[in-house]
């Protein structure tokens, strides 16, 4: 009886005419549980890559901060002159306009002047916080103030007030963060997709 409880052997499979397999199993034979079957390991996987994702975003973060610092420095060094000449530039108005009054010259240039500033360090107090925080929404409402001063630059043409390298600078920082806004909400999308693999049973 105790040679009984121990089979000297295992299961055997024979193969049916057919092509069917079938197992037979020796009396007091118990199967061994099988192993856990590993599931997909999506967060495995996204361990990796996120560690490639945030470097490649920070590398994204300092260009864009970079972009804004060298925007700052540039926006400041012209106002800073604008402000140095600007008994110069309202002269070059009176001549371009001689039928404007000098004081209506003069509020214009400072106007602008005054904007130019508020809108320099809105700006850059935009995308310093869209680099740090991180969120899309905040880059797309960057990419929007970008916008507004590219385009603002067209009409201060008319002021002889028209600078190509902000011009340049401003575009360069609206696509910037078109660009970055679009790839945090990709990843929000994929982030998403791989909570939902793991969530399933």
């Amino acid at each position: 009886m105790k040679s009984l409880d121990k089979p000297l052997f295992g299961p055997v499979f024979v193969q049916n005419p057919d092509g069917s397999i079938a197992e037979g199993i020796p009396p007091g034979f118990i199967e061994q549980t099988p192993p856990g079957t590993p599931r997909m390991r999506a967060r495995d996987t996204n361990t990796g890559l996120s560690a490639d994702i945030i470097r490649m975003l920070a590398k994204h973060e300092c260009l864009f901060l970079t972009l804004m610092v060298l925007d700052l420095v540039a926006s400041i060094i012209f106002l800073v002159l604008q402000y140095w000449y600007s008994s110069d530039a309202i002269m070059e108005l009176t001549l371009l306009y001689p039928e404007l009054d000098g004081v209506v010259l003069q509020f214009l240039h400072w106007m602008t002047f005054g904007g130019e500033m508020c809108y320099t360090l809105a700006s850059f107090g935009l995308g310093v916080a869209s680099a740090c925080i991180g969120k899309p929404s905040l880059y797309a409402r960057c990419a929007v103030v970008a916008m507004i001063g590219t385009l603002g630059q067209l009409p201060l043409a008319y002021l002889n007030r028209f600078n190509l390298l902000i011009f340049f600078l401003r575009f360069i920082s609206y696509a910037y963060s078109r660009f970055l806004c679009n790839l945090l909400r990709t990843l929000e999308v994929l982030q998403m997709d791989l909570g939902n693999i793991d969530a399933d049973p």
